[in-house]
């Protein structure tokens, strides 16, 4: 059995319309009978570029020539490796208990401190109220949002 190697390209298209731009790719060349394109990645934090594998850059030319919002290819070939840093990777499991000290690590209120006030069951969020505001208002944030600093008395011992 023969294995074959495949390239790695990158396609510049209209940064907004890489979704239409996928789409529209897909629905051209899945026309096509040889078209030598294997997969398409489109990761969402990449704004105006789409990953390709191929078997050449002489495929992926042809084959995004007449794909609306292309904007052309880079003729170089990527390493895979380059492109695994846009794969979900599986992180590490946050544990937040109620009275914890948190930093707010992303969004309007990023540097921030706050007291975890309560943990919202099967949602990963929480509720907290910043620890530096005159009236403290309840605020509702993702497990993403947070890190914790300081864990409330008697939870250290469980863990």
């Amino acid at each position: 059995m023969e294995i074959l190697e495949h390239e790695f390209y990158i396609v510049r298209t209209v940064p907004g319309k890489e979704d239409k731009f996928v789409e529209s790719a897909y629905n051209m060349i899945s026309k096509k009978e040889d078209h030598g394109i294997y997969a398409i990645f489109r990761p969402e934090s990449v704004k105006g570029y789409i990953f390709v594998e191929a078997e050449s850059l002489t495929k992926v030319v042809d084959a995004f020539r007449t794909v609306p919002n292309s904007k052309g290819v880079i003729k170089k070939e990527i390493a895979f490796e380059e492109l695994s840093k846009y794969f979900e990777k599986e992180g590490e499991q946050i544990v937040v208990h109620e009275r914890d000290i948190v930093e707010i690590i992303s969004g309007p209120f990023k540097g921030d401190k706050a007291k975890v006030i309560r943990v919202v069951p099967g949602k990963d969020e929480i509720i907290i109220e910043p620890i530096n505001m005159t009236v403290p208002i309840p605020i509702t944030l993702s497990l993403d949002d947070i890190r914790v600093i300081d864990k409330a008395e008697g939870e250290n011992k469980n863990e």
